[in-house]
């Protein structure tokens, strides 16, 4: 995955507020940045390369509980945002 790549997920996709109480889980990020690659032809990295990105880009997941992650501060937004949640929560459509 390219930095330029990254960025533009990040910023097409991800909110920051240190503020924020709540955080997104692990699963939620990788999820929404696969949404985002297939709305954008792209082909997705493998969640190492992912998780690579996030850490150069200084985003530190706080260990929950078993192996558990999560990302303070962090919200999705935008048109791939929709598309991770009607594709796994099949039951709103």
């Amino acid at each position: 995955m390219s930095d330029l790549q990254f960025n533009r997920f990040l910023s097409e996709c991800i909110t920051h507020d240190p503020d924020r109480p709540t955080g997104l889980r692990g699963e939620e990020l990788y999820g929404v940045y696969i949404s985002w690659c297939l709305l954008h032809g792209e082909a997705p990295a493998s969640g190492t390369a992912f998780w690579a990105g996030m850490k150069r880009q200084r985003y530190v997941g706080r260990q929950r509980h078993a192996g558990s992650y999560i990302w303070p501060g962090l919200a999705m937004t935008g048109p791939a945002v929709v598309d991770y949640i009607l594709s796994s929560q099949p039951s709103l459509v």
